[in-house]
Order: C-alpha cells, then structure tokens, then sequence
C-alpha cells in the first residue's frame, strides 16, 4: 500500500498551538486576541485570535528558527531554491530588497523597459546607473512580451561594465516569449540575473501550455506574489535565492530585507503563506488543471457576446499563462468601458488597458457558468462595430537608451502642460494602474511619440497613479526658467 504524503503546514500548527492554549494578552496587537473588537469588526472576530506577535513557539521572520525557518525550507524545497524568504510587504518589498542589497551605488544594471514602479523605487534606492532595454511587442495587442537576445547583446555591448540584468516576466496579462537564452548570455556574460516574476507562484505545478519559470531557468534572485495567483493573503509573498548567489550577497539580502519589511510582520500572512505552499505541495496540480477547465468555459461565454472576443491570436512563439484571459472590444468603446460595463453587471474583471480586458483565475477556481451568463447578458453595448482606439506599438524609444543615474535629484522641478513636456526631462515617473508599469521615467526625455501615448490612453479613461499626465507633468527646471 502506497504510503500517504504528510503535508506540513508549521506556522499553521503553531499558531493553532498557542490558540489552544486560551492565552490571556499582555502584548501588542491592541485587540488582545479578538477580546477587544469593536462591532465594526464582528465580521473578522474569528481570525483576530491568530494576529499575534513574536511569541514564544512562534518565531521570529528576521531571524527564523522555527516554524518560520521550516516553513521557508519546505517552499525552497518546493522549488528548488537554496533559500526562500517570505515576504509580508508584497513583490514590492522583496523588489526593493533584491535591488538595494545587490546592487551597490553607481553600478550599471541592464532593466526590462516595462518594469513595475516598485522595481525603479528599488533602483533610485540603490542610486544605481540604469540603461532600459525595450522589450519585443505582441503585434496584435501591443503588450510587452520580454527581452530579446538581440537586444541584451546590444546593451552589454555598450556597456560592458553592466553587473545586473533585472527582468520582468511574465507582463501583467499572462504574455511572454522564451528567456531561456537571454538568462544564459547574461551569466556567460557574468551578470547577476534578478527577476520580478510576480504572475508567476504558480508555473511550478503548470504543465507544456505554462510559461517555466525564470527560476528554473537559471535566474539568480526571483521574486513572486503569492496572493496574485494562489490562496494567499493580500500582500504575501516570496523570494527565491539560487546556489549561484554568493554567501556575502545571501547575507545582503536578508538585511535589506530586514530594513525594508516590516519589524512587526503580519502571522495571518505568514500562515497564509504557509498553507498556499502546502496547498500546491499537496493539490496544486489537479487545481491547476481545474482551473484551466474553468477558463476554456469562461471563454465559451465571451465568445457567444457580441461586444468583445476573446484574444488568441498570439504571435506564434510566445508562451501564454493559461489562467489569464485577454478581452478584446469588437466597438468603439474602450477596454476601460468595456471594463466598467462588465462591472455593473457584476462581473469584476482584475485590469483594463485602452482596448482589453483581462480576467485572472485562480487554482482550482470554479464558476457558475449560468449566473456568468446571465449576467453577461446584462452588459448591452451600444455604437459601430469598429476600434475608435488602435493599439499602439510602443516604438517611442531606443532599444538600448542612454545611461541614466538613479541618485536623488536635487534640483528644482516645474510643472509643465503635456503640450509643452517634449524635449525636457522627466523628474516623476507617469504610471497607468494598473498594472503599475511606468510610461515614463525620472531622468528622461519626453519625446512626441511618448506624448501621443498618453494622450491615447487618457482618451481611453485609463487611470494613473500619483498624478494624472492631464494635469501637467513634473520636469527638472531649466536655467532660463530661474
């Protein structure tokens, strides 16, 4: 008789050991185990016993030991890290740490155009030299997709003393081409390879349809959200560290993340952590393959609408995540309406861009095909049958720029118009949310086409975060402005 697999959850099980206890609160939080809870959180009473702190038995996530330290193992184990580190701040903080603990000041580091904004925070905390390489585009939804060798090659070629290589992969809507030779040129090249995979928790129980993972592609530090695309918590996370990293930079590493995670970590997000591992160690393959069952019923539905269809013609050679749908409007209304319209109907779709809608699965997600079709009815679109917005291929810069210093501006900034930007140079990033991806970076030069693509988007109703392009953009004053 097959033997059965024992699944261990440790955080889990201490957190459920101390409850057991009935343990009487003279320690932070302020609720003191759900006994102080004001009516306002009724609803959330059950879980507050489980919000503790560094107790004796339950660890500590700076300097783990116990079932933290054994937690953190078997999800290395899982996949194949020499450590893995839980992260309670979200890919945003395992982003900034990665780069400030690797990444000394005035190194030159190679980043993937289409990188998170937590990635640039990372870089301007380094005060790291960037040079942004372009990455190729989907010619029928104009997505970033990833680097090419070609490119990387140009880059390193320019400049040699480049130390870092820092990837984004897969882009927000589940797209990627093949990194397998871009991520060996650059260790042949000596680069340490940093990778922001945070779409990607679940590649490692996928099958031929799923994108590998850059980890198992030979990436040095990749981190990854756990709660974007597994049962996990808002804001858990993890970073994987390969062997190749040297002890002195393991050690970096946990010290950036010890200055930039919180020094009161959240246990319902390490427990949550705990069992997501435990959940794809123990059932993530039959959820994923669940899950892909419920998107090819999904898509039956978006393709008996007549307001949009379903995108599936990739250029032949990119991978794409099999829990992520694109939709495409078939009229003049913009992937945001489209968006906006599925949501009075119920239908909360995760992001839109100015021509699609993106849906996200989670493993072992179901759906009640019915109530979907129902209420896909309720979506009724008026206008003509055409695309008032054609997606635009971002050819608005080089494919290697110039070298940009990330330390801190000290200069005077001025807000100018849109109509006026081109030619100055960009102190605040322009960031579209989501995803999160800037348009424009501090340190660069505002050119016509760059102009053109905001204005597209703001005509489209696509939302910004911090400030809105509309109302001007922030520049480096020039003298004759003093």
């Amino acid at each position: 008789m097959r033997k059965m697999t024992v699944i261990r959850t440790p955080i889990i099980d201490a957190l459920k050991k101390h409850q057991r206890q009935h343990p009487l609160s003279f320690h932070v939080p302020g609720h003191k185990n759900g006994d102080v809870s004001p009516i306002f959180l009724n609803e959330f009473k059950e879980i507050l016993s489980y919000d503790v702190t560094e107790l004796e038995g339950l660890d500590d996530l700076h300097d783990p030991s116990g079932p933290i330290a054994e937690s953190q193992q078997l999800c290395a184990q899982l996949y194949g890290a020499q450590e893995t580190h839980f992260l309670v701040g979200g890919s945003t903080s395992g982003n900034l740490a990665m780069i400030y603990g690797l990444c000394n000041a005035g190194d030159v580091v190679l980043v993937q155009r289409n990188c998170h904004q937590s990635v640039l925070n990372g870089l301007r905390l380094a005060q790291a030299k960037v040079v942004f390489l372009q990455p190729a585009f989907d010619q029928v939804t104009s997505h970033p997709v990833g680097l090419s060798t070609s490119v990387l090659k140009k880059a390193i070629s320019q400049y040699p003393e480049a130390k870092v290589l820092l990837l984004t992969y897969p882009n927000y809507w589940g797209q990627t081409c093949d990194q397998t030779n871009v991520i060996r040129y650059a260790k042949e090249k000596g680069l340490l390879v940093l990778c922001d995979e945070a779409h990607g928790p679940h590649f490692v129980v996928g099958d031929e349809r799923c994108p590998e993972s850059t980890f198992a592609l030979g990436a040095d530090v990749v981190v990854q959200s756990a709660h974007k695309m597994l049962p996990a918590l808002t804001m858990a996370a993890w970073m994987h560290v390969q062997k190749s990293v040297s002890v002195v930079q393991r050690t970096k590493l946990k010290a950036a993340l010890t200055m930039l995670q919180s020094s009161s970590p959240s246990y319902l997000l390490l427990a949550s952590l705990d069992g997501a591992r435990a959940f794809l160690e123990s059932d993530g393959k039959r959820a994923y393959y669940e899950a892909v069952c419920t998107v090819e019923k999904v898509k039956q539905q978006f393709l008996c609408h007549d307001g949009c269809q379903v995108v599936t013609s990739m250029k032949q050679g990119y991978l794409n995540d099999p829990l992520k749908v694109t939709i495409k409007t078939n009229i003049s209304q913009s992937g945001v309406v489209l968006a906006q319209e599925l949501a009075k109907a119920g239908i909360w779709s995760e992001m839109a861009d100015q021509d699609h809608v993106l849906l996200v699965f989670g493993l072992g997600q179901k759906i009640d095909e019915e109530l979907l079709g129902k209420r896909l009815q309720q979506v009724i679109w008026t206008g003509k049958n055409n695309q008032s917005f054609r997606p635009f291929i971002a050819g608005t810069v080089s494919a290697v720029s110039e070298l940009i210093d990330m330390k801190k501006y000290v200069g005077c900034t001025v807000k100018v118009s849109l109509d006026y930007a081109q030619g100055r140079i960009v102190e605040q990033p322009v960031t579209p949310y989501p995803p999160g991806v800037p348009l424009l970076y501090p340190g660069e030069y505002v050119t016509a086409a760059m102009i053109k693509q905001l204005k597209q988007l703001m005509k489209a109703g696509v939302r910004f975060q911090g400030h809105h392009p509309q109302d001007g953009l922030w520049v480096r004053e020039v003298e004759s402005e003093k």
